[in-house]
């Protein structure tokens, strides 16, 4: 009983929000257009009621309706009548070419419009798409995203069948708003027009759909596009497609003949995180010649996580003068234990003048343990030229070889050594070496 109660109250209190509020019809009657927006701010009218409402208001001074739309907004109206209102006043707007003189009206109705339920405000809205106002065309390209009316594809395909180019960019920045997958093909006509604010903006348009189904488009302009500004914009969208054609594309591009292509191409692969990339990075390291795009390679390689077959920082460490590329090559070598570094390292140790190359190159030389290169460390270790830290790394990298023909050799350092911190570090070494490798009596 008590829910049949409850239903019974519930509908009389819907019913009566049918029946016209006599407030507002006195409001009307009074002409008191304050009144009547308190009234409707305040409830939610009667569909009789707002449809009333917004007939005394279309008849109001300016001032007047400015407020009632002020109001829909507020509260934020999505109802059918309060969109016949706002259809109103952007058509009178038109009509009386005012729109230029009230920007921020314009803007307020547009923006009251998108989620309007009235389904004839789309007429109103769309000849703001052309509009020279970029804040209008704005508001009116987020009122069609919100409103995803298939009334707006005709006058889309006609801006972009038309021969102006601001027409087309106008019809692009729609679709752009609407990220919409079927403008595709339209999109793709545009990559071939003269005018490269066009192409531009096409693979702006592009970019924001980010369907694959525009990555040939995409590569051809990548690949064969005049204009540079055009091209850069293709490579880095390419970064978004995951398919094996972009992949080979982006591979050709890391070894362009022009610098910012390659940086570019470089981007759009790290972007991308494939491992894959490291082959053609590491070859073009290997011959390639700006300094920056060789730092710029190096770090992608360790970025990656793979030395990508280690021509690139092999090249280095055998030509390159540059501190820090040599620095991070003779790291990446430890860090892909690359054993073919041990040669050039070796070379370096021997040769380097610097002493943060020769310290990584002996870390590094420890790291392989090719038995070649054990003479070369032990005499880093005995070589009282060199710097204690130096000679330090030369003992830890001996002890990675854990070899009992090293114990005569250190007996022979260690008498000899006048240094109290190597000696004590060579003797503690050698009794841990002893332990392990002689036999026990």
């Amino acid at each position: 009983m008590k829910y049949l109660a409850f239903v019974i109250a519930w509908s009389l209190c819907c019913l009566s929000q049918l029946h016209a509020d006599p407030a507002i019809d006195a409001a009307i009657a009074a002409d008191d257009h304050a009144r009547a927006l308190e009234i409707f701010s305040a409830t939610q009218p009667a569909e009789e009621d707002a449809d009333k409402l917004v007939d005394w208001f279309a008849k109001a001074k300016e001032k007047q309706r400015k407020r009632f739309t002020r109001a829909i907004a507020e509260k934020e109206r999505h109802d059918a009548v309060s969109g016949k209102h706002l259809h109103n006043e952007l058509l009178r707007m038109i009509k009386e070419n005012r729109v230029e003189d009230d920007v921020d009206y314009a803007e307020l109705c547009l923006k009251a419009a998108g989620p309007n339920k009235n389904p004839d405000l789309i007429y109103t809205i769309a000849p703001f798409l052309v509009h020279p106002q970029a804040a209008l065309r704005a508001e009116a390209n987020r009122a069609v995203a919100i409103r995803r009316d298939e009334r707006i594809y005709p006058l889309i395909g006609q801006l972009l069948a038309a021969e102006n180019a601001i027409d087309k960019i106008y019809a692009m920045e729609t679709l752009l708003a609407l990220k919409d997958e079927r403008a595709v093909p339209l999109l793709l006509l545009q990559l071939s027009n003269p005018n490269k604010n066009v192409r531009y903006f096409a693979l702006k348009t592009l970019e924001a759909i980010a369907s694959d189904k525009a990555q040939y488009g995409v590569i051809n302009l990548a690949q064969g596009e005049a204009d540079e500004e055009v091209r850069l914009k293709a490579v880095e969208i390419l970064r978004q497609f995951k398919t094996g054609p972009v992949f080979s594309a982006i591979q050709r591009l890391i070894s362009d003949t022009k610098l910012p292509v390659r940086t570019k191409a470089l981007e759009s692969a790290l972007a991308q995180n494939d491992k894959r990339y490291a082959n053609a990075i590491s070859e073009q390291l290997a011959k390639e010649s700006d300094m920056a795009q060789k730092h710029a390679l190096l770090r992608a390689l360790l970025s990656l996580g793979s030395g990508g077959g280690m021509n690139g920082v092999l090249a280095l460490l055998k030509k390159e003068s540059d501190t820090d590329l040599l620095l991070w090559s003779a790291h990446a070598c430890i860090r892909f234990a690359e054993q073919r570094c041990a040669e050039p390292l070796a070379h370096l140790v021997a040769t380097s003048a610097e002493q943060a190359i020769v310290l990584e190159a002996v870390v590094a030389l420890g790291a392989f343990k090719q038995k070649k290169h054990l003479p070369q460390l032990l005499a880093v270790l005995a070589d009282p030229a060199r710097a204690q830290l130096l000679r330090s790394a030369a003992l830890a990298s001996v002890s990675q070889f854990d070899s009992e023909a090293t114990i005569q050799y250190l007996f022979v350092t260690y008498d000899l050594e006048k240094d109290q911190s190597i000696r004590v570090q060579i003797k503690s070494y050698l009794v841990e070496l002893m332990k392990r490798k002689l036999p026990k009596l």
